[in-house]
């Protein structure tokens, strides 16, 4: 996992691990005479759509090959830190919000030269995934995609059980009050909802619904009405039966139990979408609309990810064309068709291909338009002091809350102390 200092600590003792990755590292290798460049990624599940976006880009140059290289995620920073550490890895890569650790650390190329000199404007990819990956007045990152949360119903479970279907405009009371008839009519072990119960997802959404935030002025928040009111809310889902018990929702995976018919209804990111829309059920089985409304209003977390250049590139011009590739409206449309993977770049066309990727779910082009307009940047992405923090609130902080232990407004205390630790 990759380590959250700076230079000495990010590639410290990376090359003691070189020797276990020589197969990945031959990959990314110079070889001036066949220019190749190689590609580094970690979602299986996009690997596709990159392929497309690479191919098409292989087929205008003919004289670049591009190696592309799936790594598992929970491996993929871990190698990723061993091979820049010595001064390779891949020419170019996908990035995080972590990717300020790797800026500090000198293993990125800034690209703002590059964009400059060909005249690329930035207006046409989401504006908060663009920030994001600029430090100290330069561009790091051209923005790949990035995160929508909507939900999705079985129609098949409503009218099984005869309940009205959630609308395109409904609130938090519809969803409530929806759930409850579901989990009246129980013929069948149904699960009437799920809703992401997390703090850093569910519980922050809540809160910037609710017109409050968790961090504000480098400060930890939650001590506020909308914070407690937000804790509150999400317990109560669960201490009336309409979501399963937090304790026991470990091994619990919605897309799975949406597609077997023993969820009704679900929040589920885009990143798992398609999971849903190559399920082998009848178009229009799953169903999607917006987040719930909350006192008139409603938001989801989003994170973005972006292609970055190696600093050590030996092929910075070849690896500069195809992160602009990559990026473009043509090589968006081409990584969306994979159907995995919500592009970052904001042109209809992307949409267009993403949605027709994932045609079996009704009612998805609608709820994404309105959903990627309302986003705000999720609390670790914005601040990538408190990732480790995060991880304490979830199995520290809210594991007693939900288990009834601990108030909501003690609750809210304490992941404000677990922010600000970490902030300061």
């Amino acid at each position: 996992m990759f380590a959250t200092s700076r230079r000495n600590v990010v590639f410290g003792a990376a090359a003691m691990m070189l020797a276990s990755l020589s197969s990945i590292n031959c990959a990314w290798s110079a070889d001036d005479v066949n220019l190749n460049l190689s590609l580094m990624i970690w979602d299986p599940a996009q690997k596709a759509g990159v392929q497309k976006a690479v191919d098409a880009f292989q087929a205008t140059n003919p004289n670049v090959k591009v190696s592309l290289m799936q790594v598992p995620q929970d491996q993929y920073y871990t190698k990723l830190d061993a091979s820049l550490g010595a001064g390779e890895g891949p020419d170019v890569m996908w990035q995080s919000s972590r990717a300020s650790y790797y800026v500090d650390g000198g293993a990125l190329e800034p690209l703002t030269g590059y964009i400059k000199a060909d005249n690329l404007s930035l207006d046409g990819y989401n504006r908060q995934i663009v920030d994001l990956y600029k430090f100290g007045g330069e561009q790091y990152g051209l923005p790949k995609d990035m995160d929508a949360w909507t939900f999705v119903y079985n129609a098949d479970v409503f009218k099984k059980l005869g309940v009205e279907t959630p609308k395109a405009d409904w609130t938090w009371e519809d969803m409530v009050r929806i759930a409850k008839e579901i989990k009246a009519k129980q013929i069948s072990s149904i699960i009437p909802l799920s809703y992401n119960f997390s703090f850093n997802n569910g519980v922050a959404s809540l809160v910037h619904a609710l017109g409050g935030r968790v961090i504000d002025n480098n400060k930890g928040v939650m001590s506020s009405a909308a914070g407690t009111r937000a804790l509150e809310m999400v317990k109560g889902l669960q201490d009336e039966g309409l979501i399963l018990k937090v304790a026991d929702s470990s091994d619990f995976n919605p897309v799975s139990a949406l597609i077997s018919g023993k969820l009704a209804m679900a929040e589920i990111p885009s990143w798992n979408l398609s999971l849903l829309s190559k399920a082998d059920l009848p178009s229009g089985t799953f169903q999607v609309v917006r987040m719930p409304s909350v006192n008139g209003s409603w938001t989801s977390d989003t994170n973005g990810l972006v292609y970055v250049m190696n600093a050590n590139s030996k092929h910075k011009d070849e690896a500069w064309k195809l992160i602009k590739f990559l990026t473009s409206e043509a090589g968006a449309v081409l990584h969306a068709e994979g159907g995995a993977g919500l592009p970052a770049n904001t042109s209809k066309a992307t949409l267009a291909a993403f949605v027709k990727a994932n045609e079996k779910l009704a009612g998805l082009q609608e709820a994404l338009s309105v959903t990627t307009e309302k986003s705000y940047l999720r609390t670790t992405t914005q601040y990538p002091k408190v990732i480790g923090a995060n991880t304490k609130i979830s199995s520290a902080v809210m594991g007693p809350f939900y288990a009834g232990s601990v108030s909501a407004s003690d609750t809210a205390k304490k992941i404000d102390e677990t922010l600000n630790e970490a902030l300061h």
